[in-house]
């Protein structure tokens, strides 16, 4: 489970960035503004999972619970399907791709919620 994270981690993080830097200072000439924005948009959930998901490893090394795998996968494969919505849309114009991003959306939600369930059910260790 940890190194799902980490990897889940890795992954969210570094599309993240190439994405962000991408539109920040590569796609300017060839994509109008909304469609750099939807590209930051996607970058900034990506970046701010990647890092719940470092949390998330860090927690579960110590203490492992169904709810935190639950939430991790949410995490992760959320912000891949929302961020990947959005990159689809803007760099290749597919119209379809848009009915993915809240898919990834609920993903990301239930992640959160699975985390939230987890803070409840949470007893520490005697």
């Amino acid at each position: 489970m940890v190194r799902g994270y980490l990897l889940g981690a890795g992954l969210n993080g570094a599309l993240g960035v190439a994405m962000g830097a991408w539109a920040a200072h590569g796609l300017q000439a060839t994509l109008p503004a909304p469609a750099i924005e939807w590209i930051k948009t996607g970058a900034a959930y990506q970046l701010w999972h990647a890092a719940a998901l470092l949390g998330l490893a860090a927690l579960v090394a110590h203490r492992p619970t169904r709810l935190l795998a639950w939430a991790g996968l949410g995490l992760c494969v959320g912000a891949l399907v929302f961020a990947g919505a959005l990159y689809l849309y803007a760099l290749a114009g597919l119209g379809w791709a848009v009915a993915l991003a809240p898919v990834g959306g609920l993903l990301m939600i239930g992640g959160w919620l699975a985390v939230i369930l987890a803070a409840i059910r949470f007893r520490p260790l005697a």
